[in-house]
């Protein structure tokens, strides 16, 4: 969603149907936040984005998340197809 701040927020959320012990949800937080590092510069400022984990995201590792968020955000609109996320 759009929002009425010149920057971009984030957030993760990992429910307990995902994981059950929270240390579990919390490197599953933390893996996805690693993984949309790269992505973050190729955002235009002012959106809050949430991302929601779902069962495949368990046995998924960083490189695969690497992938996978880019082309979500171009999906939806937040990354231009021709913008290459890492490439500076």
């Amino acid at each position: 969603m759009p929002n009425n701040v010149a920057q971009v927020r984030i957030g993760f959320v990992v429910s307990k149907r995902i994981a059950k012990h929270a240390v579990d949800r919390n490197h599953l937080k933390r893996l996805l936040s690693e993984a949309i590092r790269p992505s973050l510069p190729a955002l235009s400022p002012g959106w809050d984005i949430v991302i929601s984990a779902r069962k495949d995201t368990l046995t998924a590792d960083l490189r695969t998340l690497e992938q996978d968020i880019p082309a979500l955000l171009r999906r939806a609109r937040l990354l231009t197809p021709a913008q290459k996320v890492g490439d500076e």
